[in-house]
């Protein structure tokens, strides 16, 4: 099998990726999009939930805790003492190629118009009543919440500062199957996501299980024999 190259994130449910959307969306709480209009998910914000999914995995396999600190960093942290380097999770180079070529050549204001299109193509919008300290609604005080529609997958190549070993690779791969939601008001069934370590072919889901899984037990040297 050859080694990942990449990580997926696929929406199984509307998730808040909040930030500014290249144009701007009237919503009260817009989503992070390009400078093409194509929402994005923030490398730090991969990483910090990677670094969460590792520590739940952790709990189960103590073992991994020096490896997940060269992978993710100590202390959540993004500095240089991580070996791992993500990029933001993106949409498919085939969209990406299309939309630049569909923008070639364009002016203001046909541009900025076809950047909204594309950014409501893949979002929605969402009502909801802003909630006081005590949790109950704020009366008059309805808001807007643009989400990435459900459905998509969005890819974030991996670079390494130093090869990985079969530790590394693990506790990563743990990590993404931990990862199960990302986002904004997770608690309220929004963000639910599958995260998956990807190779330039075959499943992500077959590989990403075979590198979590325990290295195998070696049998003792000599075989059946070593046992006579």
């Amino acid at each position: 099998m050859s080694a990942p190259d990449r990580i997926t994130v696929y929406l199984a449910s509307p998730a808040l990726f909040t930030g500014d959307s290249a144009d701007g969306t009237a919503a009260d709480t817009d989503v992070v999009t390009d400078g093409h209009g194509l929402p994005y998910l923030p490398r730090h914000r991969l990483s910090a939930r990677l670094r969460a999914g590792a520590d739940d995995a952790l709990s189960v396999a103590p073992d991994l805790r020096a490896a997940a600190d060269d992978v993710l960093g100590r202390d959540r942290s993004h500095g240089p003492d991580r070996i791992l380097r993500l990029g933001h999770a993106v949409m498919a180079d085939t969209v990406r190629d299309a939309l630049v070529w569909a923008l070639d050549g364009r002016d203001e204001p046909e541009r900025t118009a076809l950047r909204r299109a594309v950014t409501d193509a893949c979002t929605a919008l969402e009502s909801s009543t802003e909630a006081g300290p005590d949790g109950a609604p704020v009366p008059g005080r309805l808001r807007t919440h643009r989400v990435l529609l459900p459905g998509l997958t969005l890819t974030a190549p991996l670079v390494w500062a130093a090869p990985p070993t079969a530790e590394h690779w693990r506790i990563l791969a743990r990590a993404c199957l931990a990862t199960t939601r990302i986002g904004l008001r997770g608690s309220r069934g929004r963000g639910r996501v599958d995260v998956r370590l990807a190779p330039p072919a075959g499943d992500p889901h077959a590989a990403t299980l075979a590198l979590a899984a325990r290295r195998p037990v070696e049998p003792p040297v000599g075989g059946e024999e070593a046992r006579t």
